[in-house]
């Protein structure tokens, strides 16, 4: 295996990171000991009733242990965040320094730095025993994933050599997140049963979103990556 071109490896990791957070997530939904925010007594795990906290919980709506749940949920979000970083050093380098171009790679792959760290933090303040700080990493990974979006749509749009394609998937994601965001903090309550249900679906949507995009993301980067190497 040759590692000589770390960014070659970069972006296929960002591609394995994001498979993995998907299945992780997915399994963790299987072993969930049951319960939501507002009907302790449901069983197993409902796609619309609860978070991807939830998954993340020691101890679940029920009552129960979460374990197997929490290990999954913490390897889906340790792993994404650690796996996505080499990503975020890699990009800035398709961009001429000190060109506009630069700048918005490279700002955006400081804040996306910040959520990776927001994604790893996740991991280490499950919702059921650091509400504080649990809500801290979340609001923060999305609004810094927000701009990261942002400002990758932007640099991507102004190089030419750069397929466009992968600039229409992060200005995607970006009204996704704009969207979300308006929902969080905008929208309605989980007090109420449809609003539960309003911000678990959107969360649902995004995380997965995110996954999908980065997915796309990372193998627009590693062919870029390639077609540099050969030319």
């Amino acid at each position: 295996m040759n590692f000589k071109n770390w960014k070659i490896w970069a972006f296929i990791t960002n591609m394995i990171g994001c498979v993995l957070f998907i299945l992780f997530t997915f399994f963790g939904m299987l072993f969930y000991t049951g319960g939501t925010y507002s009907n302790p007594s449901s069983e197993g795990y409902s796609f619309f009733m609860n978070f991807f906290s939830d998954i993340g919980r020691t101890i679940s709506h029920s009552g129960e242990s979460n374990i197997i749940s929490f290990v999954f949920f913490s390897l889906a979000f340790f792993l994404v965040g650690i796996m996505l970083i080499p990503m975020f050093l890699a990009f800035p380098s398709f961009f001429s320094k000190k060109s506009v171009n630069w700048g918005f790679g490279a700002s955006g792959s400081l804040l996306g730095l910040f959520t990776s760290f927001c994604f790893i933090g996740i991991t280490f303040a499950p919702s059921d025993i650091h509400i504080e700080a649990h809500s801290f990493f979340v609001y923060g990974g999305f609004v810094s994933g927000f701009i990261v979006s942002f400002f990758y749509s932007l640099a991507i749009f102004r190089k030419n050599s750069y397929e466009k394609r992968y600039a229409f998937n992060f200005l995607f994601f970006t009204i996704i997140l704009a969207i979300y965001l308006g929902l969080i903090f905008l929208g309605p309550s989980i007090e109420t049963s449809l609003g539960l249900v309003f911000q678990v679906t959107g969360q649902k949507i995004v995380l997965y979103t995110f996954a999908i995009c980065l997915f796309i993301h990372g193998y627009g980067a590693y062919r870029q990556e390639k077609s540099r190497i050969i030319d």
